[in-house]
């Protein structure tokens, strides 16, 4: 019986090969005792299988027969067990794929590793009983059982958005550049602190592994490359069309087997691979395996001499050249060096810096990166920051707490903007360091003002006193708006009759104006996280609103509340939901602050005791609605981002020596 080459690896043939080179796969439509999926319900008791490292007949191809799409998630045996592949399974049967097929293997397998069988479920069917000892050897084993006419292939440990699928298949067959056609669509895969880890795969030099585009760089730099061609995937998440499917090659290299199985897949169809930015697209854990094989240097052996030119012309959609080699010691115990593109600025882009004219901003916050950073308020300012930097000719992207230091990429930084919260953050070592303390003034000390090159502060009260306690410079400037989304306008339907409200979290206290209100008999309605337990019955409407629909609310409410911290209130740091709720043509009532009265033109009072609110609650609005959107616009307009970009833009241009340039 011949041995493949994962035969040698093993030293031994492998378990269930017929004649001809191929592996028995289970029926498509029937597994023993099959009816939830994961191991045998009884594995003491199952017959244990030996793992698998037989490849299918090649010459077994994929027969498509009918449109849509089918999916193969791909899975580590240990995560299996785990059920690690049921959100990529329910979110394909969501996005509608016609079949799904689930093949599990362990890279990690030794020469007498047993398995219990692998099964299937009511949704989905399993590629084989067996576990495949390579992640090639698992797509090998699906690719005969797919029908559909294209086909995702996605590892378990890769999450797609909702959309993600069918943003995949539709990007099959569109035109390239270069006139071929879009054979593989490659999504843009990030790591968990929201940097690429790869916007495809590109060849540095042929024998060598693929290097990934971008990696370590943020992820705003991928979303320029949407449709631009790359050499192959080097992340096991891509699109193609299920006749095109090449067959896989064995190697315990996952990285090298998804950039044959792709380049090879390109080539035979004539076409090429390109690259679909898709959002939101994690990997949890490492992909390298930590092991690399004989057969890893012959799958990339059939590359020498190949030239590719991908990294240049993808590089230079944003300005960028690849730089000088380098190599990252990627493996082991066998120390592969994996080859690394590092991104430069070209002559435009340079002659932009230097000019002062188009700079690289990274704002960086205290939020967490991905879904759990969404609700925190330093997300939002960020986002509205950065879109009016842009607006002023900048390119911008933000780093959360995760990425504040990103080795990779941060060498193309001009300016390190930080965006004062909760956290003490690095000071970059080549940009134009620049600070904007805009909350717990408390937690800023001298040591950490002097760090940057420009300092500001949205107290002015506590701008002035530090500046003279400490020596440093320290400009007031407020918090902001985005006039563009909180304007003057028409009320909410759903929020008709709305009297007194308030939008904000608990922050593990009971808020004293929310106490406050509730103790003055206001008609009350609150939105926020954590209030179960703590209101009257009735008063709590919500956990979360959307940003998108805080300016109705705010213009719906007869009067909205706001509070401080004690520090950014006894300091004159505003709140920023005070400019965005006047800005809304809403009226406001606060807590003392100084200076705040007189900031909004009469659309925030203040007040100082639990009698004074309600007198100043009932009271209300005594302006005309005309007046009311006048004043919204006008308190827009002086305190929008694009006013405080326009500002820190003008101080970092003259710091930098570029002042009164265009």
């Amino acid at each position: 019986m011949p041995r493949t080459g994962l035969g040698r690896l093993f030293g031994r043939p492998g378990a269930s090969q017929r004649p001809g080179g191929g592996s028995s796969a289970p029926d498509r439509t029937t597994a023993p005792d099959a009816t939830t999926s994961g191991p045998h319900p009884d594995a003491g008791a199952a017959p244990r299988l030996p793992v698998d490292t037989t490849f299918p007949d090649p010459t077994a191809a994929p027969a498509p027969t009918a449109d849509g799409f089918d999916v193969v998630v791909t899975v580590a045996e240990s995560a299996f067990r785990s059920g690690a592949h049921r959100p990529a399974v329910d979110g394909a049967a969501a996005a509608g794929a016609r079949t799904v097929v689930v093949s599990v293997h362990d890279v990690h397998a030794g020469p007498t590793s047993t398995y219990p069988p692998v099964e299937a479920g009511p949704d989905h069917l399993v590629a084989r009983a067996t576990v495949a000892a390579t992640w090639g050897g698992a797509v090998a084993a699906a690719r005969p059982l797919l029908t559909s006419a294209v086909t995702v292939v996605q590892d378990a440990s890769i999450a797609l958005p909702a959309d993600g699928w069918q943003r995949l298949v539709a990007a099959v067959g569109t035109p390239t550049d270069d006139g071929r056609e879009a054979r593989v669509a490659v999504a843009v895969v990030r790591t968990a602190d929201d940097v690429v880890a790869s916007a495809g795969a590109v060849l540095v030099r042929g024998t060598a592994p693929v290097a990934a585009l971008l990696r370590g760089h943020p992820a705003e730099d991928a979303e320029v490359l949407a449709g631009v061609t790359v050499f192959a995937a080097d992340e096991p998440c891509f699109a193609v069309r299920t006749a095109d499917l090449a067959a896989p090659v064995p190697t315990v290299d996952t990285r090298t087997a998804v950039a044959r199985l792709t380049r090879d897949t390109a080539d035979g169809a004539g076409g090429d691979c390109v690259v679909v930015p898709l959002g939101r697209v994690y990997r949890t854990g490492a992909l390298r395996e930590r092991r690399y094989d004989g057969d890893a240097a012959d799958a990339l052996a059939v590359w020498r001499g190949r030239r590719d030119d991908s990294a240049t012309t993808a590089l230079s959609r944003l300005g960028l050249v690849p730089g000088t080699g380098a190599a990252d010691v990627a493996g082991a115990p066998v120390a592969l060096r994996e080859p690394v593109v590092r991104a430069e600025r070209g002559p435009e882009r340079i002659a932009l810096v230097d000019r002062g004219e188009r700079l690289r901003w990274s704002v960086r916050i205290a939020a967490h990166p991905g879904p759990r950073g969404d609700d925190w308020g330093d997300t939002f300012f960020a986002r509205d920051l950065a879109a009016a930097l842009r607006g002023l000719g900048q390119e911008v992207v933000v780093d959360h707490r995760e990425s504040h230091v990103r080795p990779a990429s941060e060498h193309l930084d001009d300016v390190a903007l930080t965006l004062r919260g909760l956290d003490d953050t690095p000071a970059h070592p080549t940009a134009t360091n620049v600070l904007w303390v805009i909350s717990h003034p408390d937690l800023v000390t001298p040591a950490e003002l002097a760090r940057y090159d420009l300092r500001f502060a949205a107290g002015p009260v506590w701008a002035e006193r530090t500046a003279a306690t400490t020596g440093l410079a320290v400009a007031p400037l407020l918090q902001a708006t985005d006039p563009a989304r909180f304007h003057p306008g028409p009320v909410d339907p759903e929020h008709a009759g709305l009297d007194v409200a308030f939008v904000g979290k608990t922050r593990a206290v009971f808020r004293p104006v929310v106490r406050d209100a509730v103790d003055a008999g206001l008609d009350l309605a609150v939105w926020g996280e954590g209030w179960e337990g703590l209101l009257p019955d009735g008063v709590h409407r919500g956990v979360f609103v959307p940003n998108d629909a805080l300016p109705a609310l705010y213009r719906s409410a007869r009067v909205v509340l706001n509070d401080h911290w004690d520090d950014m209130a006894r300091d004159g740091f505003v709140s920023n939901r005070l400019f965005d709720a006047a800005a809304s043509g809403a009226l406001v009532v606060t807590d003392a602050v100084p200076g705040v009265e007189e900031l909004f033109h009469g659309a925030v009072r203040t007040y100082g005791s639990v009698d004074e609110l309600r007198r100043t609650a009932q009271q209300g609005e005594s302006t005309s609605a005309a007046e009311r959107a006048e004043r919204g616009a006008r308190i827009g307009a002086e305190h929008s981002f694009a006013a405080r970009a326009a500002v820190l833009l003008d101080a970092v241009r003259r710091q930098r020596g570029v002042a009164g340039r265009p």
